[in-house]
């Protein structure tokens, strides 16, 4: 008896051996602001027992600048980098055009944007060469953090300084239209512009509010904007040749079964905000930024920095869930 259980359990550790050497390596270069303890790292830890299940042993390592993330994914030292949605739309236009400006304006839209995304039959338009995004992660509406409640409405962006995230061409067509100084800016110094009063609006999601301290900009005087201006988003950026032909599609559902972990993480970020630093706007004004929204997206699309397919999907599920939308008389 003694003899048989030794076999048994020589023949479970070599078979634990073999399975361990059967899954592939892969390395996950991942933009957190606060490193391996972080809130990016921690949100996808649950995904490193899954991929193995996939046959994939997956290492994410931190980094605290998104470019850097960037610049070693093009230089094949990352098999996957996560990157905000802006730097996404040098690798994958389609997927980088998912955070257009007024394009997702609802949880609703943004769940079924992301269940459109999710099909097998997405997979060419999210991707281009060797490249693939195989995740959207939501990180929530942005919402304008301003120094001073006097700046409430679009309109009175005239003559303040607005941050632009890494060259962000739609953040600066923003500041052009409504006539605020464009000021170009990174996740790495940004906060610290905003808090030392050279930036007078930031643009980011409630979650910011507390990672990047940004009530310390808000003081006493600033608030922020109730208008949802759009979904912003990380995502997951693999190089194709490096997985299995479905991996882009296993991600993209696994990010959509997720989906009720996001809303609850971005709801509980939103409520945490003091209510006395939000700056209510009224429906008119909210009906007028429309307009203001449309002129930058079908601008980005004439000059090709969005793409037409994506900002036609956005249109298409804008219009199915609220039909008496005055855009959806025709696509723009």
């Amino acid at each position: 008896m003694l003899f048989r259980f030794i076999i048994l359990s020589l023949s479970l550790f070599v078979c634990s051996i073999s399975h361990a050497k059967a899954l592939d390596k892969r390395t996950v270069c991942t933009w957190d602001p606060v490193g391996k303890n972080g809130p990016v790292v921690a949100f996808f830890a649950d995904l490193i027992p899954i991929a193995q299940t996939w046959g994939l042993d997956l290492t994410f390592v931190p980094y605290a600048d998104e470019n850097q993330v960037a610049i070693d994914l093009k230089d094949n030292k990352c098999d996957i980098g996560i990157v905000t949605a802006i730097l996404s739309r040098d690798f994958v236009q389609f997927a980088g055009t998912l955070d257009a400006i007024g394009g997702i304006t609802s949880e609703r839209k943004l769940i079924k944007t992301l269940a459109a995304i999710s099909s097998p039959k997405a997979v060419k338009l999210m991707s281009e060469g060797d490249y693939e995004v195989v995740a959207s992660l939501p990180v929530g509406s942005m919402f304008a953090f301003v120094n001073d409640r006097e700046i409430s409405s679009i309109d009175k962006f005239r003559g303040r300084t607005l941050g632009v995230l890494n060259d962000d061409i739609q953040t600066r067509m923003f500041a052009e239209l409504s006539g605020a100084t464009p000021v170009d800016v990174t996740l790495s110094n940004f906060s610290e512009y905003f808090k030392n009063g050279d930036l007078d609006i930031v643009l980011m999601p409630a979650l910011a509010y507390n990672t990047f301290e940004l009530y310390k900009g808000l003081g006493e005087k600033g608030g922020i904007i109730d208008i949802r201006l759009f979904y912003g988003m990380l995502q997951a950026i693999s190089h194709k040749s490096a997985f299995n032909d479905d991996f882009g599609t296993k991600m993209r559902r696994y990010m959509l079964e997720r989906m009720n972990n996001i809303s609850t993480m971005i709801s509980n970020a939103e409520k945490q905000i003091p209510k006395s630093y939000w700056i209510r706007t009224d429906s008119k004004t909210k009906e007028d930024l429309e307009d203001f929204y449309k002129n930058i997206r079908l601008a980005l699309k004439v000059i090709d920095r969005f793409d037409a397919r994506a900002l036609s999907l956005l249109w298409k599920i804008r219009c199915h869930t609220s039909p008496d939308r005055e855009e959806c008389e025709m696509p723009k």
